[in-house]
């Protein structure tokens, strides 16, 4: 679900005067209590359904490589429940929450498109909001931008400082030469309520606003009295048969996808490599350095990109997919470092010490060791990645051209031109085109993992 497409369809569900929720409180006679996301605690909110996959994906790799044998250890020594999950699950993935919540703080940083539909219209302004404005004034005021984007640089590199001072020279290996299954454990009438928990967040993340885009892209126009509502396919037939850019955009956004998860897989696990295993002196600017690109907005990256190619005919990526790749696999390279970091940290050296001492050679030692053990967290990430590529709109506006077009551009287009109904369509079309792919994906590992 896009944060752009959750973030529309929040505006017409939870917008003060107009929304579908409180028209439907009026009617029930509740006339005090008022929804508006039209405000900084709409943005807070919406942000927060769309970015808690990251912290799920990461630490749900994690703990599926969790020995059961440390909790019990400590159960046996007199440890409760609540004690062990405090001092052994939550110690030992660490690493992991620690690594979650600085990719969801960046990514919260440098989101564009829930402020720009939530916040803009509340007079509520942040720094990507200010980096737009800046760059669509005129004069451009490009320096303004740039400013900006070191700010939120600078912001990200102390987080990371922060962060190693928090983990230190402790051990978080969970991995060792000891085969292990990880054990589900009976919650008891604790289930329900962590269900309706779960259920909830389905709920507002996903179904209410799946419900909105679906009766956008029905009807005629947008209103909700029903007696003036008149069910209609034209939106759906104008984006599938009229529309030039929809298959186009879907084949671009599917490829980027695939090629930015897979090169950023590839890249970070090398930096992770050498972040968690190797002895060099300058460990801590590689960290830092690898974090740069997702602490500068996409915007102003994208535009830093733009005035690098489109005169470099050394490399003629200008106007093409190549330079999107680029920009994508720049940009989300944190992400797949922050997710394989967490996961390496898992793994005991002595599992490839083994290996190396048993003669094998450093190549089939991470083939027949690392990368097996590391396969619940790297698969996480690689579905992370490509969902998050699917979505990438602010370096996107900026980089693509008639035969590169991707699908948050073709969606940014239509919204420009306030055609609601065309929006959702074309937002339902992306949504069933992701589901699949995704739930593919998700049921081949989970295959995988019971084989």
């Amino acid at each position: 679900m896009k944060p752009l497409l959750t973030a529309i369809a929040w505006s017409w569900l939870g917008s003060a005067r107009g929304g579908f929720i409180n028209l439907f409180l009026r009617e029930l006679g509740i006339a005090g209590v008022a929804l508006n996301l039209q405000s900084p605690d709409g943005v807070v909110a919406v942000t927060a359904l769309s970015y808690a996959p990251i912290p799920f994906l990461v630490i749900g790799g994690l703990l599926r490589n969790m020995d059961p044998a440390l909790e019990d250890s400590a159960r046996v020594h007199g440890g409760s429940p609540g004690f062990t999950l405090y001092a052994v699950t939550l110690g030992l993935v660490l690493p992991g929450v620690l690594a979650s919540a600085l990719l969801v703080f960046v990514q919260a940083i440098g989101m564009f498109s829930v402020p720009a539909v939530l916040g803009m219209p509340a007079d509520f302004y942040v720094a990507t909001t200010e980096i737009f404005r800046a760059l669509n004034s005129f004069p451009q005021r490009f320096g303004e931008a740039a400013a900006w984007g070191l700010l939120l640089l600078a912001i990200t590199s102390a987080l990371i400082w922060l962060q190693r001072l928090l983990l230190g020279r402790h051990s978080f290996a969970t991995v060792t030469g000891k085969a292990f299954r990880p054990r589900l454990l009976r919650l008891g009438w604790a289930r329900h309520g962590l269900a309706a928990l779960a259920w909830l967040y389905v709920l507002l993340a996903l179904i209410l606003p799946v419900l909105a885009l679906l009766w956008a892209a029905s009807i005629r126009f947008l209103t909700l009295e029903f007696r003036l509502m008149t069910l209609t396919a034209a939106h759906f037939r104008y984006v599938l048969l009229q529309y030039p850019k929809t298959f186009l955009a879907i084949a671009n956004s599917v490829t980027l996808g695939v090629m930015t998860a897979s090169a950023v897989l590839l890249l970070g696990f090398g930096v992770s490599w050498l972040l968690v295993r190797g002895r060099l002196p300058v460990k801590g600017y590689l960290e830092q350095v690898s974090m740069f690109p997702l602490s500068m907005p996409a915007m102003v990256f994208a535009l830093g990109l733009l005035w690098v190619y489109v005169g470099f005919t050394l490399v003629p990526i200008y106007g093409t997919i190549w330079l999107m790749l680029l920009a994508y696999a720049t940009h989300y390279l944190p992400v797949g470092v922050r997710a394989i970091t967490g996961a390496l940290r898992q793994l005991h050296p002595e599992l490839e010490e083994a290996a190396r001492v048993a003669g094998a050679s450093w190549g089939k030692t991470l083939r027949w060791v690392t990368l097996p053990l590391a396969r619940p967290s790297l698969a996480a990430a690689w579905t992370l990645l490509f969902v998050m590529a699917m979505q990438e709109v602010s370096s996107s506006i900026l980089l693509y051209s008639s035969g590169s077009i991707v699908l948050s551009v073709a969606m940014f287009d239509l919204w420009e031109g306030g055609n609601a109904g065309d929006l959702a369509a074309l937002g339902v079309i992306q949504l069933v085109v992701t589901f699949i792919i995704v739930s593919f994906l998700l049921r081949t590992h989970a295959d995988e993992a019971l084989s």
